[in-house]
């Protein structure tokens, strides 16, 4: 265990501690960075890749669940009239439908979890380690956004704790990375929708 939080920690040293905001590009550094880590980790360590995923009924209720969390989350942001930050993101589209899917899941799933399994075997508490870990990444946006979206952030680690669990037991379910993938991927489609509908 020791080996997983000594990596946990050297990827927030380099994540929180670099100043990628301040490189010039159109799209964020940090995401190179989440890649490069979650290779470099996966080679040196040897972690399983598998993307082969057999779609069965199990699939299907990974859909309700996510699709169903993002609703509710959708909800709750009109209810409580939370502002969220999307609008003040260049290129919305690529960061919520293809990166963020992608590079989290890699790192979080792919990279922290498949680690953590092989220290523990294919056990829930992965999940749950993981997913609170990967709640606890959002936390940074209160150091870079304006103040009135620190409610938004504030939900935001809750519900995604709930969605790293649903793409942590997806994961353990179908053992293939496409499986978290496509799940966060549905879950931002969702918002993504939402926001050029301007429901939210």
């Amino acid at each position: 265990m020791i080996g997983f939080f000594v990596l946990v920690f050297t990827y927030f040293a380099f994540s929180w501690g670099l100043p990628w905001h301040k490189l010039p590009s159109s799209i964020s550094f940090s995401y190179i960075f989440d890649l490069l880590f979650a290779l470099g980790v996966s080679f040196i360590f040897r972690l399983p890749w598998k993307f082969r995923w057999n779609i069965n009924k199990q699939t299907f209720k990974a859909f309700g669940e996510v699709i169903a969390l993002a609703i509710g989350c959708l909800v709750a942001i009109w209810y409580m009239d939370i502002e969220t930050p999307f609008r003040l993101m260049t290129g919305l589209e690529w960061h919520l439908l293809f990166f963020a899917p992608v590079v989290e899941e890699l790192v979080f799933r792919q990279t922290f979890q498949r680690f953590l399994i092989n220290q523990v075997g294919g056990k829930r508490v992965t999940s749950m380690l993981v997913a609170a870990i990967f709640a606890f990444s959002h936390i940074v946006g209160v150091t870079v956004l304006p103040a009135e979206y620190v409610p938004f952030i504030g939900f935001q680690v809750f519900y995604t704790f709930v969605l790293g669990v649903i793409c942590g037991q997806a994961l353990l379910r179908f053992h293939s990375v496409f499986a978290p993938i496509f799940l966060h991927f549905l879950f931002n489609l969702t918002f993504y929708i939402a926001l050029q509908s301007d429901l939210i």
